[in-house]
């Protein structure tokens, strides 16, 4: 596949001989086809390995990842014209940024260079920047994806505004930057036109360990265990079938047969006369990834000092722009140690003797994560309760251990974010959404306090309780020993071990300036568990906010405390003690 700008040059035939002699960092090289030979930024076609490869692929969803600055953008541009000659062809090169699509954005400029007056291309410079071929009633657009869809409000926006921008091909550049997995889903879902042209989607990123991406690779196989790509998937493909709401959810296989039978994908008799079948349900993905050098056409122009720059970058991003490298990075830092949890049993007793409890709140049942009620007196942990049922049972569950341990609901924190927030009849409770902004603390005095800055509720327990293991103030009165039914499958596990697994979740990088810990879904994603027995412990902090002398239970009065001899004073009797 190439293309010419000039529209008056002469196109070679169908299927020609194309000779190349390969760009270095001191010949330019250059491409014949047929017995035309291409001019420099004038007539483009995709350079040998990667940019050819994927410009030929007809996966439903194309990764192209791996190192920074190996022609990401120019591949999917020239695979942008693909589509041409089809009536009604569409496409949509999506940013995150509204800034990053305008006039001015590397983007736009490549756009201009690969696609300007090509075939008779008219193009404007808007805040959307716009490619038309009229002949063809075809178009590229350059648009943002700039919401938050974590807000009901702008999610209601953003569908409405990504139904008009539906296209048989959607690229999204820099994917990483789409930080909600439910954002990339249903631009998913948007990826088709009437032009009759296979719907097609890309994303182009470099790796960042914690963002959707990379559970997807590394769930269909295409990352080892060290987090490196592996050599041998570059352009293997693999189908899925997204079978609930997060990257979690979505069931792999090798062939669309080995995934619609484990996803017992039913097809109704409608779409079965419609000629429906499991091939169009089930999706492919084909994953291309490369080296820097292979984007020749750069180095020539650059003289090899765009490779340079990725070596001077340091280690950290030098292992991810040049390395190709999907896994944890340095600026992670791990806060709460293995000594830490063993002092656990050996950390003074508090003087707190209130009842709390605090739950991990999800459905119960066999096939869903633990949810774990924690009891305490003061900071130390007295019981560790499990509940595994009919989520409809919860509250009856509830309110028995609440009573059984003299726990007060006000004394009752639990995870509100996902179905907590269905538990309305602890509205005297702490209801904990994770995603909110940090609590207000207060000092021994009472006083407005702010000590750090969190991102968001869930960093900020999180962040308390490690401060609280490190001064050792939490402690345990269970065997570390104890043996509890964690996890999906009822394992058998020590107390202990549960505990050093989930040390994870005090992860913590800094974002705009703020702590950030793992969300629980990024988590669930690198560990393939759920920390819920540590989320449970985390809630404990939020009645650690408020530093006021905490009110203690009124004292515990045997009823025959009182059986004691009556004495007359002053001609009334007084039962007094003797």
């Amino acid at each position: 596949m190439f293309r010419l700008r000039n529209k008056d040059a002469k196109f070679p035939e169908l299927y020609p001989r194309v000779f190349r002699k390969k760009p270095t960092v001191n010949d330019a090289g250059y491409d014949i086809v047929g017995d035309f030979k291409l001019r420099k930024k004038i007539d483009y076609m995709p350079q040998e390995g990667m940019q050819e490869r994927f410009c030929a692929c007809e996966s439903n969803l194309i990764f192209l990842c791996g190192e920074s600055q190996m022609g990401k953008t120019y591949g999917i541009y020239l695979k942008t014209l693909n589509g041409l000659g089809k009536i009604g062809y569409t496409a949509r090169m999506i940013s995150v940024r509204l800034q990053d699509s305008k006039k001015g954005g590397s983007i736009f400029r490549d756009a201009v260079e690969v696609c300007g007056n090509f075939a008779n291309c008219e193009y404007n410079s808007s805040d959307y920047p716009t490619f038309n071929w009229k002949q063809w009633n075809s178009n590229l657009q350059l648009i943002h994806s700039n919401y938050n869809v974590a807000n009901p409000v702008e999610w209601d926006e953003f569908k409405d505004y990504a139904k008009k921008n539906q296209a048989s091909y959607i690229a999204i550049d820099e994917a990483t930057e789409m930080k909600q997995f439910k954002m990339f889903a249903y631009w998913f879902s948007r990826n088709r036109d009437s032009s009759g042209m296979t719907p097609q989607m890309v994303l182009s990123f470099n790796y960042e360990h914690t963002h959707y991406t990379t559970t997807m690779l590394k769930d269909a196989g295409y990352l080892g265990d060290d987090w490196y790509f592996k050599p041998e998937m570059n352009g293997a493909t693999r189908y899925f079938y997204i079978d609930g709401d997060t990257e979690n959810d979505i069931i792999w296989g090798l062939s669309p047969e080995e995934v619609a039978d484990r996803a017992n994908i039913h097809i109704s008799e409608k779409e079965r006369e419609a000629g429906i079948t499991i091939h169009q349900i089930v999706k492919s993905l084909t994953v291309f990834t490369g080296e820097s050098a292979d984007n020749l056409e750069l180095i020539a122009a650059t003289k090899g000092q765009n490779i340079g720059n990725l070596h001077a970058t340091g280690k950290t991003q030098r292992s991810i722009l040049k390395g190709g490298y999907a896994g944890p990075v340095d600026n992670e830092e791990l806060n709460v140690t293995r000594q830490m949890i063993h002092d656990l049993w050996t950390n003074p007793i508090n003087d707190d003797e209130n009842m709390y409890a605090t739950l991990d709140v999800s459905g119960g049942g066999d096939q869903s994560d633990n949810c774990p009620m924690i009891i305490w007196k003061g900071l130390r942990i007295v019981a560790i309760k499990m509940f595994k049922g009919d989520a409809k049972e919860l509250v009856n569950w509830i309110d028995k251990t609440l009573q059984e341990y003299g726990v007060p609901i006000s004394n009752f924190a639990f995870d509100a974010t996902g179905i907590g927030n269905y538990l309305k009849a602890y509205s005297s409770g702490r209801g904990v959404t994770a995603n909110k902004a940090q609590i207000q603390e207060y000092d021994e005095l009472g006083n407005p306090v702010t000590l750090e800055q969190y991102t968001n509720t869930r960093s900020q327990l999180i962040g308390k309780t490690k401060v609280l293991f490190e001064m050792g103030k939490i402690s345990c009165a269970l065997d570390k020993d104890t043996i509890l039914a964690y996890g999906k499958k009822n394992l058998q596990r020590r107390l202990i071990d549960i505990l050093f697994d989930e040390i994870n979740i005090f992860i913590s990088t800094t974002k705009n300036r703020k702590i950030y810990y793992r969300h629980k879904d990024e988590y669930k994603a690198k560990f393939k568990s759920s920390p819920d027995l540590m989320d449970a412990i985390c809630l404990r902090a939020v009645f650690e906010l408020d530093a006021r002398p905490k009110k203690q239970p009124a004292p515990q009065v045997p009823d025959d405390a009182y059986n004691g001899l009556y004495r007359s004073y002053s001609g009334r009797e007084r039962s007094v003690w003797i």
